[in-house]
C-alpha cells in the first residue's frame, strides 16, 4: 500500500473524492513489538495483539484497531474514561485517530489532571474541533485511488467565534508535521477495558469497533451546564497562560537564541 500526495492542480479542480476503501494493507507489526511495549509498561500482558495476513481488520469480540505510533505520540493503557466519551461525540473510533490526535489528546489531560481539574468532554468539545485530513491510498500496482478510512482525523482548536461565545484557547502550539514514512501499516488490535458496575464481568469494552465507512462530527455539540464543565475549562485556561506545549529546542528557537 502507498500513500499518494494530491496534486495541487486537482485541488483547485474536482472535487470529487476518491471511492472509500476498509483496506489497511497488510500489517508490518510484529509480536516483538508489542512484547517490547508490554516490558515499557504501555500496556499489560494480552491486551494487544499483532494480525496474522487479512488487509482488512477484523477485530474479535471487544477489540480495537490502534497504530504504533500512537505510543510514540503518548497514548497508555489503561485510558481515562472520558476517552471514548470524547471518540463518540465526534462520531470517530481509534483506527479514524492520527498520532497528531493523540498527540492533542494527551495534552489535553495531561494539563487538566496537572493543574488539579476534573475531565469533562463538553470541555473538550468547547476547545477543540475534529479536523478530517483526507488520506489517499492505492495498493499494489492497482491505478485506482482511494480515500482510507482510517488514520485520518486529527483535533484542532476551535477558532474564534462570537456567536457561540467561543475565544481560541490552547497550549502552545506543538505537533509533529513529519512521522515515518507508512506509519499506518504498522497496526494492531487492542482490547482495552474499563470498569463498569452494570457487567456480571466489572468490565465493559467501549472503544471496541468493526471498520466500517463513518460520518464523523468535525464540531462536536458541547454543555457548559454539564457537571465539571466550568473547573475544567477554567483549569485548562489557567495552564493555557503558563504551559507551553513546544519542547526545549523549540522554545529555544522561538525565543531567538
Amino acid at each position: 500500500m502507498s500513500n499518494v500526495e494530491a496534486d495541487p492542480s486537482e485541488l483547485m479542480g474536482s472535487r470529487e473524492k476518491p471511492p472509500p476503501t476498509l483496506i489497511f494493507g497488510q500489517s508490518w507489526a510484529t509480536q516483538e513489538l508489542v512484547e517490547s511495549y508490554e516490558e515499557k509498561g504501555y500496556f499489560g500482558p494480552g491486551v494487544c495483539r499483532v494480525p496474522e495476513d487479512e488487509i482488512t481488520p477484523d477485530p474479535r469480540n471487544g477489540e480495537c484497531v490502534g497504530f504504533q505510533d500512537f505510543f510514540a505520540a503518548g497514548l497508555r493503557f489503561p485510558l481515562d474514561p472520558t476517552f471514548p466519551k470524547i471518540q463518540a461525540r465526534f462520531g470517530l473510533w481509534m483506527h479514524h485517530l492520527t498520532p497528531n490526535a493523540i498527540v492533542q489528546l494527551s495534552k489535553f489531560f495531561w494539563a487538566v489532571k496537572t493543574f488539579e481539574g476534573p475531565v469533562n468532554v463538553d470541555a473538550f468539545c468547547r476547545l477543540y474541533k475534529m479536523h478530517p485530513q483526507m488520506r489517499k491510498v492505492s495498493f499494489n500496482e492497482d491505478p485506482q485511488v482511494f480515500s482510507a478510512q482510517s488514520g485520518c482525523c486529527s483535533f484542532h482548536p476551535r477558532r474564534n467565534n462570537r456567536t457561540q461565545g467561543i475565544d481560541k484557547m490552547e497550549l502552545s502550539y506543538c505537533q509533529k508535521n513529519k512521522w515515518e514514512d507508512d506509519w499506518e501499516q504498522y497496526w494492531f488490535y487492542a482490547k482495552i477495558g474499563f470498569p463498569s458496575d452494570s457487567s456480571l464481568e466489572g468490565v465493559y469494552y467501549p472503544l471496541a469497533a468493526k471498520v466500517e465507512e463513518f460520518k464523523h462530527v468535525s464540531k462536536a455539540y458541547f454543555r457548559r451546564t454539564s457537571a465539571g464543565y466550568k473547573e475544567c475549562y477554567s483549569t485548562f485556561s489557567s495552564a493555557a497562560r503558563v504551559v507551553g506545549g513546544r519542547d526545549l529546542i523549540e522554545e529555544y528557537l522561538a525565543a531567538k537564541v
